[in-house]
């Protein structure tokens, strides 16, 4: 009945060097004589060899990068002859919660015959079955949760238990079938009149109208225009509680799979779409997760074959806001869209998705088309939120001694590329600071400030290489002065 319902209704670079050598100041950074005005060193003495000191980070400030000196290299730092400790770095976890459309139109066939409930099926649990997914964090959870005690048509508003029975009309014109509630809806003349089903030439079910009796499909007297079910409204959950509640809780791969895999099973499609509430209820959850879990990165991912068709925020800016918050708040949660839309939806899908996407800090959403194979389709926009989910964010080495804690101004970050070769990423103050040519990489927070960073920040400029070489490994060294880029 749903479905019926709503029919009324990376840059590729080979190593890092060649992208920051045009555009840098450059300078080889030995560890010795490098004046970054940090703490003692302000004064312009030599970068002595720094171990990993509990007092001195809490008493060194910030670098100033608007001093002479500050200056970025652009091979390895020296022979690291200063550095006390050096390790391969440690990415952040990625935990994805995925927020799944299992409303009625997901029953709806592609080209292939294939349901779009089915292609999702499978996609996901290609996905998680995946062994390049192992490590990853996934949860799952499904939009619209239906109410019990609700049927699923009704004629009369008492049988929906609490709600109105909302019956299907639409205007009586082959030129105008538009959705009416009155006849006062519908042009002069034309009456607003009751939508019903019937059998197609092929035998498929397809609407009907008038549904009254005696009108028929196709001349055929055996094959009546039978009114369509209405649809109780408060038969879909709305509230985000509902939805910030797991259907499968938020679990590493591979172990996490066949909980998955058996929730997925056991969905059946039905009902309509409340994304606002499903997308704000993800992210209340997301965002909890996060806290929970501060060195984990956490997004969300909706997929979905629609646009809002109940309960608030209905209008897709009013939804995409609910992205932006989230992308903007603390912790940071980034929302990925995938959507799988037939061809002559996809310009008004793009339209709106991209515009929960961009809002969600993921740039464009991943339109899948129904004409196209479309598991083939879902699992490649998966595996590209896996790619650029596994963000170049590292977590900060923890000392091996007790008590200990870096000397935040005295860690540099270094990419060897997998021919070899080996850089510098220098440091900015802030996501602010990066550009899209510089590059760099920047704390969570500001330790000047005395607050403790848990994560290394690649900016995007130089991130997009170390993601197109996965040969390639970064590593952190501390104890040789920070080296900063100028502005």
């Amino acid at each position: 009945m749903a479905k019926l319902n709503r029919s009324l209704d990376a840059l590729i670079v080979p190593v890092l060097l060649p992208l920051i050598l045009p555009v840098l100041l450059l300078h080889l950074a030995a560890c010795a004589g490098i004046k970054t005005a940090t703490g003692a060193d302000a004064a312009g003495g030599d970068a002595a060899p720094r171990g990993v000191d509990a007092a001195s980070s809490a008493d060194r400030r910030a670098p100033d990068r608007d001093g002479p000196g500050q200056v970025i290299g652009t091979g390895p730092l020296g022979d690291a002859a200063c550095a006390s400790r050096s390790q391969q770095a440690e990415r952040v976890q990625l935990d994805l919660y995925v927020m799944l459309d299992s409303s009625g139109s997901m029953d709806e066939p592609t080209a292939n015959g294939q349901t779009k409930w089915m292609a999702a099926q499978a996609a996901l649990t290609t996905f998680v079955q995946n062994p390049q997914s192992a490590g990853l964090g996934v949860g799952l959870q499904y939009f619209p949760l239906l109410r019990p005690n609700v049927p699923d048509t009704c004629e009369t508003n008492p049988t929906c238990n609490g709600g109105t029975c909302g019956l299907q009309r639409a205007c009586n014109s082959p030129t105008n079938p538009i959705a009416c509630t009155t006849n006062a809806s519908c042009p002069a003349g034309i009456a607003c009149v009751r939508v019903g089903l019937c059998f197609g030439p092929a035998g498929d079910v397809i609407v009907c109208f008038p549904a009254l009796p005696g009108y028929i499909c196709n001349n055929d007297p055996t094959n009546p225009c039978l009114p369509l079910g209405g649809y109780c409204s408060n038969r879909d959950l709305c509230g985000p509680a509902d939805y910030a509640t797991p259907a499968v809780e938020v679990a590493v791969l591979p172990a996490a799979a066949p909980a998955l895999v058996a929730s997925l099973a056991q969905r059946i499609p039905d009902g309509l779409t409340p994304t606002g509430g499903a997308l704000s209820g993800a992210i209340t959850h997301a965002q909890a997760w996060g806290r929970s879990n501060p060195t984990h990165r956490v997004a969300v991912v909706l997929a979905t074959d629609g646009f809002p068709t109940e309960c608030t925020p209905l209008e897709i800016p009013d939804v995409a806001a609910l992205a932006s918050a989230a992308a903007a708040g603390t912790p940071p949660v980034s929302t990925f869209v995938i959507g799988v839309f037939a061809p002559a939806e996809q310009a008004n899908a793009r339209t709106n998705l991209d515009a929960i996407a961009s809002a969600g800090g993921t740039g464009t959403a991943f339109l899948i088309d129904t004409s196209q194979n479309v598991t083939q389709g879902f699992v490649s926009a998966l595996n590209a939120i896996r790619t650029v989910g596994l963000s170049c964010e590292y977590q900060v080495p923890v000392p091996p001694v007790d008590g200990g804690v870096p000397d935040y101004f005295a860690v540099n970050v270094q990419f060897t590329s997998g021919a070899g070769q080996t850089v510098t990423i220098g440091n900015v103050h802030d996501r602010a600071a990066c550009s899209p040519t510089k590059g760099g990489w920047y704390y969570d927070v500001d330790p000047s400030t005395g607050a403790t960073p848990r994560t290394i920040n690649i900016c995007p400029a130089a991130c997009a290489p170390l993601q197109a070489d996965p040969t390639g490994r970064v590593d952190i060294l501390l104890g040789c002065t920070t080296v900063v880029i100028v502005p």
